[in-house]
């Protein structure tokens, strides 16, 4: 998973927030549900382009299997960027 963006304090909570999450969504869906190495590796690539830790932060009690939802639901400024004039 890349680095995280946002406020130094912030950081931490937001690795562990997705950490937590990721894992849900995973025993959710692929251990306990239906779910193929293809359709996990979709949402993880999806879950890659957030990188702005306080959308992990906001997420932090979700349930596992709201996770594919919540990333199509991201914005633009939850997501990363190469472009650094962004």
């Amino acid at each position: 998973m890349p680095q995280l963006e946002g406020p130094e304090k912030a950081l931490d909570w937001g690795e562990r927030s997705r950490h937590q999450l990721m894992t849900s969504a995973h025993t959710a869906l692929v251990v306990e549900g239906t779910w193929d190495a293809a359709d996990w590796a979709e949402l993880e690539e999806k879950a890659r382009s957030i990188t702005r830790a306080g959308w992990w932060i906001d997420q932090r009690d979700a349930e596992g299997t709201d996770l594919l939802e919540l990333l199509d639901a991201a914005g633009e400024d939850d997501r990363g960027t190469e472009n650094p004039f962004h």
